[in-house]
């Protein structure tokens, strides 16, 4: 019972940053971007943050690119113009991918 308790508190912090990350990008939409340098060192502090491992780099967010769960932009119009990612969507999509990893929604009809 202690890990159920456990993975569903996980999951509402989760969606309480998704939450505040949209609030803040509707506020301030520049400091939702991310070039995708940035979006890599996000990545990597999250991650680390709490003495965890790197699980999302490059390759996660190359993946989460191509099966649609993110949106990169172009800043210009020109091909070598830097990619810009949503802050709150990379948030989103770790949500998303932790919840289905912690099976949160076992037994619930969706």
């Amino acid at each position: 019972m202690e890990n159920e308790l456990y993975k569903v508190r996980s999951f509402m912090q989760s969606v309480a940053a998704c939450g505040a990350a949209k609030a803040i990008a509707t506020l301030e939409p520049k400091s939702d971007q991310l070039t995708q340098r940035q979006a890599y060192a996000f990545l990597r502090k999250r991650d680390e943050e709490f003495g965890g491992r790197l699980e999302h780099g490059e390759a996660w967010l190359k993946r989460k690119v191509q099966d649609g769960s993110l949106h990169p932009r172009r800043k210009g119009k020109s091909l070598n113009s830097p990619l810009i990612y949503s802050k709150a969507e990379i948030l989103e999509a770790l949500a998303v991918e932790e919840a289905l990893r912690e099976d949160i929604f076992r037994g619930t009809i969706l």
